[in-house]
């Protein structure tokens, strides 16, 4: 025998004997040989007995065999019946392929020749196989009767236009034995495939009608599968056949939370698979939403909820136990899965699986989940399948119900291989105990209003005494304006509290909210912040059920409500910023470049057009921009880390806009053959020192020959290039529903605002050879190419390298940068004591230190484009600015401050933005003990870098 079978616990085995008796010695000699698994199995389950006894001299043959050759034979059967024969022979076929089928998954399963799994694909694939056959076959009929306009030979399942879509374990490969198959079929009549496509929805319907005819009814051989259509949108009152146009429709304005979930494991399974992969494309942004999806958790509480009722779930328990629905059951560890995928797959396309051990693996990998509860659970999932499939398996009934008796559990425990029903029992409640575990941890059931805290009610006229001395307990110095406070946001006088489902989600986060109040130090003027916070912000489900699920975040949101408003105000006009915060990835995201790049780009990659890419990169943006500044905040990224993260994240969407642009801008202009562009930053994003309120500046550069571009409106060069850069501004700066990514500032370019928007690279080279200011060559001398096609980057680099090792005048160039210091002085003077760019001794002094090192000593200090305080360190080491290394320091504490200010503080050089709290952070953030030290340092730090540079232009002008 081929197949190695485990021998089973043995049982009462008359029936399996009286079986043999019928059999020819032949057959019945290769089944005894394999009695150690039939006679239990075939004894407990008539189902198989009475399969047995039709296929008895196939499955000697196949006992004989191997078991996966044993399937595929069966596959290979039912695809060439759909292809040549007729309707009775087809529906014979498929019935005889389902029984062998069924027949060889419980053997080849109980007798651990297949893993559960195994037996869960087969039987999947069967369906597949079997819905593709019949299809086939409907085609053919099609076509004879004359409603096709597709010759003979293509007129095929795959030719159909029609494609169904497997849904739930179906759409998992995860069938189980006696499973119905959930089924959805949608049409595209723009395929060309009939000759009457105004009739298509009556003609695929009928198709499909006919389809679950040859699928359900019963004949000499049983049944296929019990296919079930009501998953399509709104059974009720739709055609079992929809268009592609109406599915999408439909799903975009109408679409639930639990088709969301059922979409999760959709898969083309039969038909025209090229139609079925195009709508899943379509439908993602429907089920992997942009942004985190909190309120989901509280959709599918509310479904398994109702599923309790109705059913009547009750405890964990074995005799009468549910192993689907019940407590601790399969549908647990599903909605598990399926939550967090619905949750975080659309930033996370890795978490976009069917199967649910692989989704698992996939929560774990990505540390949504830690690795041993992905393996527990794996683990329970299949052994609760295997259960199923022996409750099942032995009647041909879709039970989920373990029976009522003692002895009919251990009959179960025995098919399961344990003779001992008492460890069976104790294996079932310990399986069911740990998903309850797991699933309890995630779906928590909402914080009591009086969760240990003693009384916290808010409703009518009359303060409660409890809840004052509960207040009054947590930190709250006038709890009667507390509860005051509470009870308007439970009337809904904010747009934020106006939805029932807002109100609902915000009591169930009341107490802990309060109780962060109370720990922030001043739980009064917390409650005020928050009140404040509340009144402005114009929706609050999705962010009370974020705050529901993460304490941390609750903690940070109060923070920032005291010491960075700019932060507060980005959660009030964007919630969904906060996503990132409880992403695991969150710490590399805000330190690792390659990481955030990743990111982005997984999250462009699903845009569906040029306009949803636009609003994707801001959305990406707003969100990233949040997170390292979370970072910088909380002291998980440096400064220095901040303005480099700051910078990739600006870098990486420019390049991906201006990509996506040209491609645009080429639909209509073409493109001028031989062209080849380049993006030149300058500033703080060409010395990745960008921070959260950076604008972009840069400028596009392109060579190219003098001809027309190629599109059907031909341009010339000048105007190509030009029309191209307010394309991509527009797409940077252009505000839209997400908002404004960036400012754009090209003021740079040669000739300034006066110039062209886009300048050929023999005209930026005749510019600064001939008719630049000297403020220009500084600028240049740290500029550097962003992105560029073909050669371009060398040339602008070699451009570059050409202006700044020309030997200059020394004096020339000193009486330049000390006049236009001077210049600056006098126009744009210092707004705030913190004003550290342009108070004397700040960051502009320091740039121009080492920009005009760059001009006069560029040969010695030898570090092109390098940021300037690299370039004060090694003017310190050449004994040309000998405070060199104590410049690249207070040049490093000036770009914290200033990093901090701009992510922290909308208004940074206002006073009253200056809180206490803030000026607390500030001082923490650069590391001193408090803001009075640190402001002295300042002012000292002023004085030092004022005689550092009288010092160095003093030298600079006799090199």
């Amino acid at each position: 025998m081929s197949i190695s079978l485990s021998p089973l616990p043995p049982d009462d085995h008359r029936a399996f004997d009286a079986l043999l008796a019928e059999l020819p010695e032949e057959q019945a000699a290769v089944l005894r040989s394999a009695s150690g698994t039939l006679a239990p199995l075939l004894g407990s389950a008539p189902y198989l007995l009475d399969l047995t006894r039709k296929h008895a001299a196939w499955l000697a043959k196949t006992l004989e065999d191997d078991a996966d050759d044993a399937l595929n034979s069966l596959l290979a059967m039912v695809r060439e019946t759909g292809r040549h024969a007729d309707e009775g022979e087809v529906a014979r076929t498929l019935r005889i392929a389902k029984g062998r089928t069924a027949l060889l998954a419980a053997i080849a399963e109980t007798g651990d020749a297949w893993t559960t799994a195994r037996a869960t694909e087969a039987l999947s694939d069967l369906a597949d196989a079997a819905l593709e056959a019949a299809l086939d076959f409907l085609m053919r009929q099609a076509f004879a009767a004359g409603r096709l306009a597709i010759p003979e030979s293509e007129a095929t399942a795959a030719n159909s236009g029609l494609a169904l879509f497997a849904l739930g374990k179906h759409g998992g490969r995860e069938l189980n034995y006696s499973s119905d198959i959930d089924i959805v079929a949608f049409f595209d009549p723009e395929r060309g495939v009939l000759k009457e496509p105004e009739e298509a929805t009556k003609i695929y319907s009928r198709m499909v009608q006919k389809l679950v005819g040859l699928m359900e009814e019963r004949q000499a051989f049983g049944y296929v599968f019990r296919t079930d259509l009501r998953l399509r949108p709104d059974p009720g009152s739709t055609p079992v056949a929809l268009s592609v146009d109406a599915a999408l429709a439909y799903y975009e304005v109408r679409g639930q939370n639990w088709e969301r979930a059922a979409w999760i494991k959709a898969r083309p399974c039969a038909g025209d698979k090229a139609v079925g992969k195009l709508l899943l494309k379509e439908l993602a942004p429907y089920v992997w939403r942009k942004h985190l999806d909190f309120a989901t958790i509280a959709d599918i509480q509310a479904m398994k909820r109702q599923i309790n009722v109705t059913k009547k779930v009750g405890d964990i328990r074995v005799e009468g136990h549910n192993v689907k629905l019940g407590r601790g059951g399969i549908r647990e560890i599903e909605f598990f899965a399926q939550t967090q995928q619905l949750i975080a797959g659309g930033r996370d396309p890795a978490l976009r699986v069917r199967p649910t051990g692989e989704a698992l693996a996939a929560l774990a990998e990505g540390n949504w989940i830690s690795r041993e509860a992905a393996s527990e659970l794996t683990e329970t999932y299949w052994y609760l399948r295997a259960v199923e499939n022996r409750l099942q398996m032995l009647r041909d009934e879709q039970t989920h119900i373990m029976p009522d008796t003692p002895e009919g559990v251990s009959v179960i425990g025995r098919l399961m291989g344990e003779p001992e029903p008492a460890r069976f029992e104790h294996s079932y409640r310990g399986a069911l105990e740990r998903v309850a575990r797991y699933y309890g941890e995630l779906f928590t059931e909402g914080e009591s209003l009086g969760a240990g805290e003693g009384n916290l009610v808010f409703t009518g006229s009359d303060d409660d005494p409890g809840t004052l001395e509960t207040l009054t307990a947590m930190g709250f110095a006038d709890a009667h304006k507390a509860i005051e406070t509470v009870r308007k946001w439970h009337y809904g006088s904010y747009g934020a509290t106006r939805t029932s489902a807002a109100r609902a989600h915000l009591t169930e986060l009341l107490p802990a909210l309060l109780i962060t109040f109370g720990m922030a130090g001043n739980a009064d003027g917390a409650l005020a912040r928050f009140d404040d916070f509340l009144s402005r912000l114009p929706a609050g489900v999705q962010l009370f059920a974020l705050l529901r699920n993460h304490a941390q975040l609750r903690t940070l949101l109060v923070q920032f409500m005291s010491s960075a408003p700019r932060m507060a105000e980005a959660v009030i006009h964007r919630a969904h910023v906060m996503d990132g915060l409880i992403d695991p990835a969150f710490a590399e995201d805000v330190t690792h470049r390659d990481v955030l790049v990743g990111k982005v780009d997984a999250f462009l990659a699903d845009a569906l057009s040029y306009e949803d890419l636009i609003d994707r990169a801001r959305i990406i943006g707003q969100e990233q921009k949040f997170l390292v500044a979370a970072g910088l905040l909380s002291g998980t990224v440096s400064a220095a880390g901040a303005g480099e993260q700051f910078t990739a994240l600006a870098e990486t969407l420019l390049q991906r806009l201006f990509a996506s642009v040209r491609t645009e801008f080429a639909r209509r202009h073409g493109e001028i053959p031989g062209a080849e562009i380049a993006l030149l930053a300058f500033g703080k994003m060409a010395s990745r020192e960008m921070t959260y309120t950076s604008d972009l500046d840069f400028i596009l550069l392109y060579d190219a020959p003098d001809v027309e571009s190629d599109g059907e409106r031909s341009l010339s060069p000048s105007h190509y290039f030009a029309r191209l850069t307010q394309r991509l501004l527009a797409a940077v700066s252009a505000p839209t529903a997400e908002g404004v990514l960036y400012e754009a500032d090209m003021r740079l370019r040669p000739s300034g605002n006066s110039g062209p928007l886009a300048t050929s690279l023999t005209g930026f080279n005749a510019y600064h050879k001939d008719n630049a200011w000297t403020w220009e060559h500084l600028a240049l001398s740290r500029a550097r190419v962003v992105a560029a096609t073909g050669n371009m980057a060398a040339k602008v680099d070699a451009a570059i390298g050409e202006v700044m090792s020309r030997v200059r005048d020394p004096a020339k160039v000193v009486e330049d940068v000390v006049s236009m210091r001077a210049l600056m002085a006098r126009e744009r003077k210092p707004r705030h004591p913190f004003d550290l760019k342009l108070a004397n001794g700040g960051l502009v002094d320091l740039e121009f230190i080492a920009q005009s090192a760059q001009l006069v000593a560029g040969t010695q200090v030898r570090l092109p484009q390098a940021q300037t305080a690299a370039v004060l360190a090694r003017l310190g080491e050449l004994g040309l600015v000998p405070e060199g290394q104590r410049l690249a320091e207070i040049h490093g504490l000036y770009s914290t401050a200033l990093q901090v200010m701009s992510s922290a503080l909308i208004s940074p050089f206002k006073d009253e933005a200056w809180t206490p709290a803030f000026k607390d952070l500030l001082a923490h953030l650069a590391h001193y003990p408090d803001f009075g030290r640190l402001e002295l340092d300042i002012a000292q730090m002023q004085g030092e870098v004022e005689a550092a540079a009288s010092h160095w232009y003093e030298k600079a002008a006799a090199l």
